[in-house]
């Protein structure tokens, strides 16, 4: 029996919907394969905050680069917390991230209260816990190191850090054993322990994430037990942050003793402070005057913005535009042309506007250049060097290439500034890094201290639900009797 004209055309155009559709299904299967193979994200989020930082890729791509697997086990939080929900999304994506980003992470999120076996094998005895294991290497992150609530009454919320927790975990797994900076004390410098404006406590929560120590030295206490005073032998590097008071002669000593075997030193220095006594060994100085120049923060006069020069520590920076804030900065001259032994590096230094100022007269309040009085520019603001061992250096012959940074400005790195300017922890951080030889640890930081969640309610998600499931059928439905209304006349 032959079938009709119009059924044989309905079934060629049904047969050609039906192929159709099936190719579609295994394009879209295809490409679902490819796509969970070789992932690729965009990150639309204000100002991409739901991307990891550079800082953390970098430490990730280091521990790829050892081959040795690492596990990140992130345990949930308490069911039925207020902050449940928040808690597990914020480390499900922290996960999700770590995954995506590295070869060798392997990531596990685990139930605390059905997988109590697991908590028990791993020691884990509280909720919202995070096990960052390699090999024999260990490190825990309790719940109160990953949030952290801010604000007050209507104006409180959860900030996620644990971002920061990583990276300080991958730090430990990539050093063998935690680095002591000492910082001299006792002379009137920026202090460590200080949580002020004035104080050091936002530098030593950085230098913690990369597995360093900021330690107080007090050298002036071993003159007084009549023993000369010595720089202990644990030092992984030494800072001298702008002494009010000149260093005693033993004290001097005892850091040309410490320079002399090519351990790291960094020197912070301010106008009108007395310049410690290594830096003419160094062949370094301090001119007279203030650095200005006429590109500066407002409404600042004194805070002229550092132009980076091309060197390891400011490179980063350098190609992101992360100014670096300072204050009331002294001017630093090296000698020229240099000895045999150093290799100086200015690495922050004004723009050919900027001068050093050395009084004369105000235009409107603010300082300019006045030829015969000021020096022109550009200053330099901050040198990096290095020095081969020599007998007529610092550093004795047979020792390590030592490696020094010295700063004219002290302001920038203490919680008032650092946090003012984007390039000053990135810059700081960089500069230890540099100084204690972690050459491949160098890139731009941040403060991985926050993150943004989307928050739906029950009936926010029962909305959605509706809309997916409900709606955007019907509107299929409905176009597709539409297409059928607009072609059955044909």
């Amino acid at each position: 029996m032959a079938l009709s004209r119009a059924i044989q055309r309905r079934l060629a155009h049904g047969g050609n919907a039906t192929l159709v559709t099936v190719m579609v299904v295994i394009i879209v299967g295809l490409l679902f394969g490819v796509a969970d193979r070789k992932r690729v994200r965009w990150d639309l989020s204000s100002e991409g905050g739901n991307e990891l930082l550079q800082d953390t890729i970098n430490k990730l791509e280091l521990l790829d680069t050892s081959g040795v697997e690492v596990e990140v086990i992130a345990f949930s939080a308490q069911a039925g917390h207020k902050d449940a929900y928040f808690k597990n999304r914020a480390l499900k994506d922290l996960l999700d991230q770590l995954d995506y980003r590295s070869d060798v992470v392997k990531v596990r999120f685990v139930d605390f209260d059905r997988e109590r076996l697991t908590a028990e094998a791993l020691s884990v005895r509280e909720y919202g816990h995070l096990v960052i294991k390699q090999g024999d290497k260990r490190v825990d992150v309790k719940d109160r190191q990953l949030f952290r609530r801010v604000g007050r009454g209507a104006e409180a919320r959860l900030e996620f850090l644990g971002e920061a927790a990583f990276s300080r975990g991958a730090a430990q797994l990539l050093s063998d054993k935690r680095r002591i900076i000492y910082t001299l004390r006792g002379h009137g410098e920026v202090d460590a322990e200080d949580s002020g404006p004035g104080g050091l406590s936002g530098l030593v929560d950085l230098l913690d994430q990369e597995n360093y120590e900021l330690k107080a030295l007090d050298l002036f206490r071993d003159i007084a037990s009549n023993e000369a005073p010595l720089i202990p032998l644990d030092a992984a590097g030494l800072l001298i942050a702008r002494p009010a008071v000149a260093l005693t002669p033993p004290e001097e000593d005892a850091v040309v003793a410490y320079l002399a075997s090519g351990k790291p030193l960094m020197v912070w220095v301010d106008t009108n402070r007395p310049t410690p006594g290594i830096l003419d060994r160094l062949q370094v100085s301090v001119a007279d005057g203030m650095v200005m120049d006429k590109y500066l923060v407002f409404p600042y006069p004194d805070r002229p913005i550092p132009k980076y020069r091309n060197h390891a520590v400011t490179k980063d920076l350098s190609a992101t535009y992360m100014p670096t804030v300072m204050a009331s900065v002294a001017p630093l001259v090296a000698a020229d042309p240099p000895p045999e032994w150093a290799s100086y590096s200015a690495i922050l230094e004004t723009s050919r506007q900027g001068w050093i100022d050395r009084g004369g007269s105000l235009v409107r309040g603010a300082a300019t250049y006045e030829p015969g009085v000021d020096e022109e520019g550009p200053a330099t603001m901050a040198y990096a060097i290095e020095i081969k061992p020599d007998a007529a250096g610092p550093v004795t012959p047979g020792k390590r290439v030592g490696r020094v940074i010295v700063v004219g400005d002290a302001e920038f790195a203490t919680n008032a500034i650092l946090e003012e300017g984007p390039g000053n922890a990135t810059f700081l951080v960089n500069a230890f890094r540099w100084m204690l030889w972690d050459d491949s640890r160098l890139s731009v930081i941040g403060k991985p201290t926050r993150v943004r969640r989307l928050a739906l309610t029950d009936q926010d998600k029962g909305m959605l639900r509706w809309l997916t499931l409900g709606l955007m059928p019907l509107v299929t439905v409905l176009a597709g009797a539409g297409v059928w209304a607009s072609r059955r006349g044909r």
